[in-house]
């Protein structure tokens, strides 16, 4: 079972009328189910400063301490992270698959946000902004604009809805610095917190209100690189992006210049596939996806997204991405 669906199943074992309260008021929530809830502004400076959850949670002592920040939404993603905690200590069948992560205290980091994010954003809220997708920057935002929760929890909560290897991604344009990324997958190349954009990437160069759709790259500061097509949109402060290793846009459809043909007259591509497969491949391209067939794995891009989605066996019998479903079952089918 993997992160996010332990995520899932732990999140729908909180009763409906208490997912609806956390959802509306995480800390009358809290409250109301007995649990002590207080302000301890000195956390932000023993716990990381700047990091983006800063509370502690005391379990034997039904306690929940966390850092107000005036102004902002994210107490509220801050107080469910801790309450992920609760119920992740509660949850046997999690605390034996952490314990067999190579890393299983950056795992339940990770796992509590994903917890915080579902509860936070209910599915149906998702549903309502993001529609039958692909996600895109535009979507985080809005979902932003018309919700209570915070940014970060918004990437969380759209990083489900990614049906491939990618990131969900906010960055400051002031600064050009990367302010969270939440991961899909284990990617090899990916964003981390306070890293530096590329300063050859189109994040580096978008104006607010701009929306950028392309085939782009991410690289790590000792200089490797990876291949990813990129969705994003600007305000003044801030950029909003979804990075995919599949082009979940059909970007490819828009490409007018091929890069290169061979003696046959055969288009020759640079590909660097998700089965691993970096290189050029010289043949002609799905007349779909527009993309070529990798050599390795034999592949498009549509077949590649094919792979990663599954027929819900309950009643909606829509195509899904596999790691939403459970027992092969959709939420709304369950």
């Amino acid at each position: 079972m993997t992160r996010k669906q332990h995520a899932t199943r732990i999140a729908n074992k909180v009763p409906s009328y208490l997912r609806q309260l956390l959802s509306a008021d995480p800390h009358a929530a809290l409250t109301g189910i007995g649990l002590h809830v207080r302000s301890v502004p000195e956390l932000r400076a023993h716990r990381g400063a700047g990091g983006w959850c800063d509370g502690l949670s005391i379990t034997e002592l039904g306690t929940i301490l966390y850092a107000q920040t005036t102004d902002s939404r994210r107490e509220n993603f801050t107080l469910l992270h801790e309450y992920a905690h609760r119920l992740v200590s509660n949850d046997a069948e999690a605390t034996v698959w952490l314990a067999d992560q190579d890393e299983p205290n950056t795992v339940l980091e990770r796992l509590c946000d994903d917890i915080a994010g579902i509860l936070l954003l209910p599915e149906h809220v998702v549903d309502r902004v993001v529609g039958h997708g692909p996600v895109t920057g535009q979507h985080l935002l809005d979902l932003f604009l018309q919700t209570s929760a915070s940014q970060v929890a918004c990437a969380i909560a759209l990083a489900t809805r990614l049906p491939c290897t990618g990131a969900i991604m906010l960055t400051d344009r002031s600064t050009n610095k990367v302010v969270y990324a939440a991961l899909v997958d284990n990617p090899s190349v990916y964003p981390s917190r306070n890293q530096d954009v590329p300063t050859d990437h189109p994040l580096s160069r978008i104006l607010p209100r701009q929306q950028v759709c392309r085939e782009s790259f991410w690289s790590t500061p000792w200089g490797t690189r990876h291949t990813y097509y990129i969705n994003a949109t600007a305000r003044e402060k801030r950029t909003y992006s979804v990075l995919a290793e599949l082009d979940l846009w059909n970007v490819a459809s828009l490409h007018l210049n091929r890069p290169g043909f061979d003696d046959d007259g055969r288009p020759q591509t640079p590909v660097s596939c998700a089965c691993g497969f970096n290189g050029i491949i010289s043949g002609w391209p799905c007349p779909d996806c527009g993309k070529p067939y990798c050599k390795k794995c034999g592949r498009c891009d549509c077949e590649r997204r094919a792979a990663l989605t599954e027929r819900c066996k309950g009643g909606c019998s829509l195509h899904l991405p596999r790691h939403t479903l459970i027992n092969g079952v959709c939420d709304d089918c369950r």
